[in-house]
This record gives C-alpha cells, sequence and structure tokens, in this order.
C-alpha cells in the first residue's frame, strides 16, 4: 500500500474517532415552551441595540449593574448578551434569574416578567452543555415555576435537576417543595346525607391506574374497608350513621406522577345523621285519573311538610311548559310570580308523615282530597320539611303535575303530525277527543277530533311553520273536564340519563350504512350494508 493512501486513511480515522457526538437529546420537553422560546428570542432581536463593545465588557457592566440594584438595567444587558450570543446558557439562565428577582410594583405586578424568565431558563436548559449546567438551569427554571404557582412543573423539574446532579441544598430545596406542594391529600369529605354514607378523601395528582388500594386504606375495626377510586378520589363505602370512624391512608400510595404519599395521613371521622328533607320519586308529570292519584314524596327524618299547590292556566300554559323552569325544582321566588302573575295558589298546608331515624320514607300526597276539582292546565306541588336548614330564598321540591287517562302520542314527519289518544287505563284508543295544535306565539293551528283508532292528522303545511307559527303543543280534552298536553319542542325520547340527547329528524331519505367489521387489509373487499328509510 503507498504511503501517502496509509497516511489519508489514518487521517480519515483520526478525525472519525476525534469527533465529539452530538448532544443527548434533553429529557425535560415542553412544547408551550419550545414556541414560547422563539417568540421571544424574536422579541429580543428586534429591541436589541447596535453593540460595540465585547460581550466580556457588557457581562462586567451587567453585573456593575446588579450589585448596585439596578436590576432592570442589568437585565437589559444580558438581553443584548443574549442576541449577540445565542447558544450562552449561562447568559440565559443569568437573564431569568435577573428578571425574577426585579420586584413588582402597583403598576407592574411582574407576571409578564415571570413569563419571559421562564422562557429563558428553559432556552438555557435546552443550550446547556454538561449536566451541571443543565441542572442549574432547571433550577432556574423551577424558580419560575414556582412564581407562577405551577408547582408541579416546578417539582418535576428539581427532580430532573437533581437526577444531572445532586447538590444537598437542591435537595433539602426538593424535599421541602414536595412537602408542600407534591402529591398529597387536598381534602376531605363526608356524604352524611347519602342512605349508604361514604368518606372521601381527593389528592392532588391522579391517582395510579390498575393499582389495588386496599393495603394503603386502614379503617379502624375494619379488616377489608370498602374502597372505591376514581381518578383522584378515594372513598371509604359503607359506613354508618352516627359512628365516629378512623380512617388512614398509609404512605407510599402511588400516583400517576412518579410520587407516593410521604407520610401516613389520619382522619378521625364522625358521620352524623341526615339532615331533613323531602324529595320527589321522578320527573314524571301525567298522574293517571283512576288506581292511586297521589305524588310520591320521599322523606327523610321529618314528621311535618310544608305543601303548596299552583295552577298555570291553559292560556298561559305554553310560555311555562316550553321554558327551562318546566319540570324543574323552582325558587320561593319563582312560586311567588307564579301565583302573582302566570298563575295562582290553590291550596296550601301541612301533611304528617312518619319519621323513621335516617331512613327513607315515601307518602302520597293525596292530589284529589287537596284540590277535588281539577281545571284545564298545569299544576305545581311544592314541599318543604319544616325543620329543613334552607331558608326563604332555597330551592323548593317541585312536583309538576297533571291528572289525567288521556295518553299521547306524536310523530311528525313529511306528510304532516300524526297525533294519537288512548286510555292510561285501559289502553285502548280513545275516539272523539278534541285535539288542538299550538304554535309558539299561542295561535291555534288546528283542532280535531280524533276518530276510532283515537287518531288525528295535521296537514303538511302546518308541520313547516316557522318562527312564531312553527308547532309546539298538542293539547287533548276529553269528556268530564280531562285534559292532556304534549310538548313537541323536546326530544321524542328522553335519553339524557343514559349519556345521550337524540338526534333531530332527518328529512327525505335516512341511511345507516355499516361495514361487516371494523380493519381490514390492504386488497381485502369490504362488504357494505345499508339500511335505507
Amino acid at each position: 500500500m503507498p504511503a501517502s493512501f496509509r497516511a489519508g486513511l489514518f487521517a480519515a480515522l483520526l478525525v472519525f474517532v476525534t469527533t465529539p457526538s452530538p448532544a443527548a437529546e434533553k429529557t425535560f420537553r415542553d412544547a408551550a415552551l419550545d414556541d414560547a422560546a422563539i417568540t421571544l428570542e424574536a422579541e429580543l432581536k428586534d429591541k436589541a441595540e447596535v453593540a460595540d463593545k465585547t460581550l466580556g465588557t457588557l457581562k462586567q457592566e451587567a453585573e456593575a449593574r446588579a450589585a448596585g440594584e439596578d436590576l432592570q438595567g442589568a437585565a437589559d444587558l444580558y438581553a443584548q448578551i443574549v442576541t449577540l450570543a445565542p447558544n450562552d446558557a449561562s447568559a440565559w439562565r443569568r437573564l431569568a434569574q435577573l428578571w425574577l428577582a426585579i420586584p413588582a410594583t402597583p403598576e407592574d405586578d411582574g407576571s409578564t416578567r415571570i413569563e419571559q424568565a421562564r422562557t429563558a431558563a428553559y432556552i438555557a436548559y435546552r443550550r446547556a452543555q454538561g449536566p451541571e449546567a443543565e441542572s442549574a438551569s432547571l433550577v432556574t427554571l423551577a424558580d419560575a415555576f414556582g412564581a407562577r404557582r405551577e408547582w408541579r412543573q416546578a417539582l418535576d423539574a428539581l427532580k430532573l435537576a437533581l437526577s444531572l446532579h445532586e447538590v444537598p441544598e437542591l435537595r433539602a430545596q426538593y424535599v421541602s417543595l414536595r412537602e408542600k406542594y407534591g402529591f398529597r391529600v387536598t381534602n376531605f369529605g363526608v356524604d352524611s346525607d347519602a342512605p349508604s354514607p361514604r368518606a372521601c378523601f381527593q389528592f392532588s395528582e391522579l391517582l395510579a391506574k390498575r393499582t389495588d388500594f386496599a393495603p394503603f386504606v386502614a379503617v379502624m375495626a375494619q379488616d377489608k374497608p370498602a374502597i372505591s377510586v376514581d381518578e383522584r378520589q378515594i372513598c371509604v363505602e359503607g359506613l354508618k350513621h352516627g359512628e365516629s370512624y378512623s380512617i388512614t391512608l398509609r404512605a407510599g400510595l402511588p400516583s400517576m406522577v412518579g410520587e407516593d404519599l410521604l407520610k401516613d395521613a389520619a382522619f378521625s371521622i364522625y358521620v352524623r345523621d341526615r339532615s331533613p328533607s323531602v324529595r320527589l320519586a321522578g320527573k314524571a308529570y301525567v298522574l293517571p285519573r283512576t288506581g292511586q292519584q297521589g305524588i310520591p314524596l320521599i322523606t327523610v327524618n321529618t314528621a311535618l311538610l310544608k305543601v303548596a299547590i299552583y295552577r298555570i292556566g291553559d292560556r298561559n300554559l305554553i310560555d311555562n311548559v316550553l321554558s327551562w323552569e318546566f319540570q324543574r325544582n323552582l325558587y320561593s321566588y319563582n312560586l311567588e310570580e307564579v301565583a302573582d302573575q302566570k298563575g295562582e295558589k290553590v291550596w296550601t298546608g301541612e301533611l304528617q308523615v312518619e319519621k323513621q331515624l335516617n331512613q327513607e320514607i315515601t307518602t302520597a300526597f293525596p292530589i284529589m282530597e287537596a284540590v277535588p276539582t281539577l281545571q284545564p292546565g298545569v299544576y305545581l306541588l311544592t314541599a318543604q320539611a319544616s325543620d329543613e336548614g334552607g331558608n326563604d330564598y332555597s330551592e323548593r321540591t317541585t312536583q309538576w303535575f297533571i291528572v289525567s287517562d288521556l295518553g299521547l302520542t306524536a310523530y311528525s314527519g313529511t306528510d304532516g303530525i300524526h297525533a294519537f289518544v288512548n286510555s292510561l287505563a285501559s289502553t285502548s284508543a280513545l275516539e272523539g277527543v278534541e285535539v288542538r295544535l299550538l304554535a309558539r306565539n299561542n295561535e291555534v293551528l288546528a283542532i280535531k277530533k280524533t276518530d276510532a283508532k283515537g287518531a288525528v292528522n295535521f296537514a303538511p303545511g302546518l308541520a313547516r311553520g316557522e318562527g312564531g307559527l312553527s308547532p309546539s303543543l298538542i293539547i287533548a280534552s276529553g269528556d268530564g273536564g280531562d285534559y292532556a298536553f304534549l310538548n313537541l319542542k323536546q326530544q321524542a325520547f328522553d335519553l339524557t340519563d343514559r349519556g345521550v340527547a337524540g338526534r333531530a329528524a332527518p328529512q327525505n331519505l335516512d341511511a345507516y350504512v355499516f361495514t361487516e367489521r371494523g380493519v381490514y387489509r390492504t386488497g381485502e373487499t369490504a362488504y357494505v350494508t345499508a339500511l335505507l328509510r
């Protein structure tokens, strides 16, 4: 082999061996701070003045100003330095420290400087060379996070700084910060008013997933307490009213942020008796005329209810049925408005109920005894426990109701509105019942009587009304003052308690298309089924 070739090969190998490897990828990364870093550098370059001094001179002048407590002047000089030497990590770190040190004033709360300091410290970390420099930058970054009360980010930055360069003072700072703001119990409460009471403990961070927390929850005198876990909360179930409990959350309870509970958290809890209350059994507002005609009221720890009944007449019905208040509990001022403007108060009195400590008692309020003759319109029954802790302005348990044997069903389509009336007692179709179709503006769009099948059909033109003339309510009037209504503006099926609210009625064609499976490989055949209505 020629000597010149051997020498060239040796030189190439030497260069290959001695060329430094690229810096390892930084562990701490934040996309928002990456964007903020680009913006901050651009802003500093736009404001930078032409420098006629060396970097060393500028740094000396900046430190002299800092020593003379001219922190703003020192920060301005370091802002100029980082534009001249953008890869000087120590300059970026010093700039962040100066911005954090400038005190707030009545005119400037310092929030902008703190945000800029956080970004500058992040730039210093990203451009630092060596673990000690990275650790120092992360400490400054943690200080900036702490100034913004972003304690989780501050703890993460300090933890990484310690892993890069362990220093006793830094370790003490991290331990102190973790005790105050790390993974911990933030709050607890006792659900004493539930039929089966429970004590719940809230944590500052998400709890570890797929973990058995039973070893970390101890209840005195119970070997295996029943617990439930939900993201940031652990609840001890199956407690009893009128008893005291000692509950301990043990050290080591894990979280999703890589921190465990530092020490045992002990709680002494007393489960008080349930508060006096009254509530309804459901939202349904139609009571049948035959059979039981009482409104079931569920009471707890009370022997006496204050009851009132209000009526909103037929001609003032539509605005109230279509309002957000319909079928909701009302406040006392709403009820005063009903009595004074929208309707009338027709009955008021008291109802004696059975009382068993902490047990739910269901009592039917006899509507027909309180109001023997029901007039067209909707009624409201309000109930309040006589010893309930609320005031005159608190929410009242409110049952909206009508008493009727008329069951209404309606279908809307391109061929109009089809309404059907059936007996709630026998389910048979009712003939000769007068059915009125009301518009949103309370105009009567049409009046018809049901045929032998209990049906009436309203013309397609009425169904297509818009604005104030849009069909909104169907009202049926039968023999003996029987009365019922159906809201056409609500969803066809109320599935809100099942996580869905329904969908708008389709127009003309409605298709449901699906394949026989969900995943295919390239070149395979997909079989599609379509249902067209």
